[in-house]
């Protein structure tokens, strides 16, 4: 998982690392409910932001990582106010991808989430904006 490797700390860091795809696990398989996507976002915020409200910052030990797929700013803005109200530095990390990859991608994604599905993503597909360290992989 990109998250976890990026996320190493050293000694005496804490990670908080938080997906809403981990909020569809059921019995360890992952049961995605379009019903409860609203809902399960909103959890993962709220998860997010009582980890980010735990710490007095700025303490360098810390690391708070938001696994989402994340195709527009809009998506991702309420973690980033938050990450900045608390004193966390921000990071829009994106992983480079190809249009003429996405059968590829659709075979290796561990949720099973189909073609169709990938590429009405890659429609919405939005770079961040340079208000924050954005970080290409």
């Amino acid at each position: 998982m990109l998250a976890e490797n990026l996320a190493s700390g050293g000694k005496g860091s804490r990670l908080g690392i938080f997906s809403t795809d981990d909020l569809f696990m059921v019995d360890g398989e992952y049961q995605f409910d379009p019903s409860k996507l609203a809902q399960n976002h909103a959890y993962n915020l709220r998860n997010a932001t009582q980890f980010m409200e735990s710490f007095k910052l700025p303490n360098q030990n810390i690391n708070c990582i938001i696994d989402n797929t994340n195709t527009q700013h809009w998506e991702y803005e309420k973690y980033v106010e938050v990450a900045k109200k608390n004193g966390f530095m921000v990071q829009i990390i994106t992983v480079e991808w190809n249009i003429n990859d996405i059968p590829l991608y659709a075979e290796r994604n561990s949720h099973g989430v189909p073609e169709e599905a990938i590429y009405r993503m890659a429609e919405r597909w939005e770079y961040p904006s340079l208000d924050n360290v954005s970080i290409r992989v």
